[in-house]
């Protein structure tokens, strides 16, 4: 299994700066929100799970699509104009593959969270919705960047309108050599 994860892990190796943005500071507002309404009216942040498992569906839906629409238009031409460049074609589908993994974590969370009863104990409540609050309001922040990357992919695709499609680089002339 972890084999099978390593390429998704190694497309998602964000720098700090990477994840340190706003998506991630509306989830850590979501968190404290969700931390202090357990203890103030916990029945209220338990009544939030059913509603936002059907937001993060949608936005795991959408990020598959958008991943979806990003790798039909990466062809043989696009990629190696891509190399060309230096540019790394995975870097376009990792903020939608970010999002898609906090999503599932969402999913998750938010399953446990709605599994518990509105007269479990405060602190447990608290411990449940904290953490599910955080990744499910990032998650849904999260859809912005990637967004803001498919209209950057768009308009790499429109840059990439100019180049041929013949392009040869040294890595791929030292390929098409004899051996």
């Amino acid at each position: 299994m972890a084999d099978i994860n390593r390429h998704l892990w190694a497309a998602l190796d964000f720098k700090l700066s990477e994840l340190l943005r706003v998506d991630l500071g509306v989830g850590v507002v979501f968190g404290a929100t969700a931390l202090t309404l357990s203890f103030i009216y916990p029945d209220a942040v338990l009544r939030a799970a059913p509603g936002a498992i059907g937001v993060v569906g949608v936005i795991v839906g959408a990020v598959i699509a958008g991943i979806s629409f990003q790798a039909a238009f990466m062809d043989q031409a696009f990629l190696r104009k891509l190399r060309a460049i230096g540019s790394e074609p995975v870097y376009y589908l990792a903020p939608f593959l970010f999002t898609a993994v906090l999503g599932v974590l969402s999913m998750l969370s938010l399953i446990v969270m709605s599994a518990v009863s509105a007269k479990a104990p405060e602190a447990l409540i608290a411990l449940i919705s904290t953490p599910t609050a955080l990744v499910t309001a990032w998650t849904i922040a999260s859809l912005v960047p990637g967004l803001a990357t498919l209209v950057q992919f768009v308009g790499l695709k429109m840059d990439a309108l100019d180049i041929p499609d013949d392009i040869v680089t040294p890595e791929t002339d030292r390929r098409s050599m004899p051996r």
